[in-house]
């Protein structure tokens, strides 16, 4: 996807409206970090991988109890 966006002033920092087509395409939201790198005369942006288990983690508000199995039958080794 190609478009034109402008660049914006934000305190002492420029910024550039990403289009939401292109966020979307990227998976992109709010609070989200990206890289970015110049390349030749332009910008890179790169969306790091979402880990699908950092996600579910990031979900757990507090510890959940432990679960015992009963004593030991065979060779099980707990350590």
């Amino acid at each position: 996807m190609e478009t034109e966006s402008k660049i914006a002033r934000y305190g002492n920092s420029l910024t550039v409206r990403l289009p939401v087509g292109i966020a979307r395409e990227l998976d992109l939201r709010d609070g989200d970090r990206v890289m970015l790198r110049t390349v030749g005369d332009g910008v890179m942006i790169e969306r790091p991988k979402r880990s699908r288990l950092a996600a579910r983690l990031a979900t757990v508000h507090e510890r959940e109890l432990e679960v015992g199995a009963g004593r030991a039958v065979g060779a099980e080794s707990l350590e």
